[in-house]
């Protein structure tokens, strides 16, 4: 029979009377215990340690020093100088592109838009209404893009965008209130390496995140977006300006701030953008007078040690990563940073350190039959996400739980105390070093802007969502810029900034036109 908990009440009372009949009294009894969760503690924090020194030698490459940050940061900036010189492709890791954006809003602009932001295996279409002072009204729409269109054929994929702007327009209704030769403007957002002529011209120079459409890559992805939206004989427009996201980030927040002079984009790639006086880029084309003092560039740096500047700080989990994936020997310092490449570090890490037997010991002896699931993490690329790092990384419950869900809902059932713990570590370690990466170019930028202040926008996963990231990177920034700086995060930068780059166009075209009109030459 159970006995009834008004037993055990007395059970417990006559235990401590009869310990005091023998001398110990209730104070002894508490530092007892006391002593013995302290030794218990102890104990299991020894027994952490082991496991943390057994981990030590493979996340130490990941533990960048104050030393090599400022590494970093000085092959970056000879790099970013060397890209200004040149389009010597071979010889530079930067392409440093010349985007023909000049000017920034000056809260004039106005005007109705359509933006089409592709960077990813889903592409937003945005209505963008710009009001006096650069006020917006925004509608906007995502469509996912068939796994089969990011490796086929090019046109197929740029037919798919025109056919969905034209749901966008049906769905919206936007075409009933416009006259039959009403044709809108489009600002096109494409977040892959191009090289621009104009603001209406640009040649892809390669795929990335996972792009591999055939007949793109050196054509010009403006004209092929515009063929497409041709062959719809009802969608009536016209594409005005290609768009680097980054540099719909730092519109999008030039309009707020007067001293936002650079645009990161951190989320599943990463790329910057930044004003440069044209007497710095000797490789620019286009017309110097007095009027085009700037141009913003765009600075690829995601493929920042493609001729080994980065190799003093790249791990075998690094190499390892690169060579399995669609661009080996390619965008070298975005996969040590983005969030397509995250959680991959960290899941070829726990695959390590389960092969040497630290990681939930004696499971990969374990019959598939038994945890078919397990076994499939452990050789699946891509099945651990930087979503996966942020979580496990932010996990302060007293038992891990949050860990522990996790790793069971990927195929890790079961996974102990310890196993957990050291998972974390490694979520931590990765992703911080991450952060510091991250820190280190952008002070380069805000370093190279040599203003009294900067603002810098950003827009990404990492930064919105990965809130440990965030704080990682501002806490490196603060150590490497002395100057006064603030990190802002970009809304609808995308959509908003693009549609602005477009706006300012039409301005510029129309204050020329009206001058030319009033004084002829």
């Amino acid at each position: 029979m159970v006995p009834s908990s008004e037993y055990i009440i007395e059970f417990k009372v006559d235990v401590l009377k009869t310990l005091k009949l023998v001398g110990i009294t209730t104070g002894v009894l508490t530092a007892i215990g006391v002593s013995a969760y302290y030794i218990h503690r102890n104990l299991q924090s020894s027994k952490r340690v082991i496991l943390r020194d057994e981990v030590r030698n493979i996340l130490r490459p990941f533990q960048l020093t104050e030393e090599q940050i400022r590494r970093v940061m000085a092959n970056l900036n000879t790099e970013m100088t060397n890209g200004l010189k040149s389009d010597e492709a071979i010889t530079n890791d930067l392409a440093m592109f010349p985007t023909f954006v000049h000017h920034g809003p000056s809260g004039q602009e106005s005007g109705e838009y359509l933006v089409v932001d592709l960077g990813g295996s889903n592409f937003r279409v945005s209505h963008v209404v710009i009001e006096e002072r650069n006020r917006m009204r925004l509608n906007n729409k995502i469509f996912l893009i068939p796994h089969s269109l990011l490796l086929g054929a090019g046109e197929k994929l740029f037919d798919y965008i025109a056919e969905c702007l034209q749901r966008f327009i049906d769905d919206n209704k936007l075409s009933l209130h416009k006259s039959n030769d009403h044709q809108f403007d489009l600002a096109f957002t494409f977040s892959f390496p191009c090289k621009q002529r104009s603001l209406r011209e640009a040649t892809l120079v390669s795929w990335t995140k996972g792009f591999s459409c055939t007949s793109v890559v050196g054509n010009d992805v403006v004209s092929m977006l515009q063929q497409a939206i041709n062959r719809r004989k009802g969608l009536r427009i016209e594409v005005v300006a290609l768009v680097n996201d980054t540099v719909g980030t730092l519109m999008a927040c030039s309009s707020t701030y007067r001293d936002c002079r650079a645009g990161v984009i951190l989320g599943t790639g990463t790329n910057a953008c930044y004003f440069e006086n044209i007497e710095n880029v000797p490789k620019w084309i286009g017309p110097r007078d007095n009027t085009l003092k700037q141009v913003v560039i765009s600075t690829e740096w995601g493929a920042l040690g493609k001729n080994g500047c980065l190799d003093f700080i790249r791990t075998d989990i690094d190499r390892e990563l690169d060579e399995s994936s669609l661009t080996p020997q390619q965008q070298v310092f975005e996969k040590m940073i983005s969030a397509l490449y995250l959680g991959e570090i960290v899941r070829l890490i726990i695959v390590d350190l389960v092969q040497r037997s630290i990681l939930f010991p004696g499971r990969m002896q374990k019959s598939p039959s038994i945890r078919p699931d397990y076994n499939i993490f452990l050789i699946l690329r891509g099945s651990f996400y930087a979503k996966h790092v942020a979580d496990i990384e932010s996990d302060t419950t007293e038992d891990l739980s949050i860990t522990a869900a996790i790793l069971t809902s990927i195929g890790i059932h079961e996974p102990s105390y310890d196993d957990c713990y050291i998972i974390r570590e490694v979520c931590k370690t990765v992703s911080l070093r991450a952060a510091k990466l991250a820190a280190a170019a952008i002070a380069v930028l805000i370093n190279r802007l040599n203003m009294p202040s900067v603002t810098v926008a950003v827009d990404g996963t990492l930064f919105r969502h990965h809130n440990k990231f965030k704080k990682n990177l501002i806490q490196t920034l603060d150590r490497f810029v002395p100057r006064t700086h603030r990190l802002v995060l970009s809304e609808d930068g995308s959509s908003k900034g693009s549609a602005l780059v477009a706006a300012v166009d039409r301005r510029l075209k129309t204050a020329s036109s009206t001058y030319e009109k009033n004084f002829p030459s």
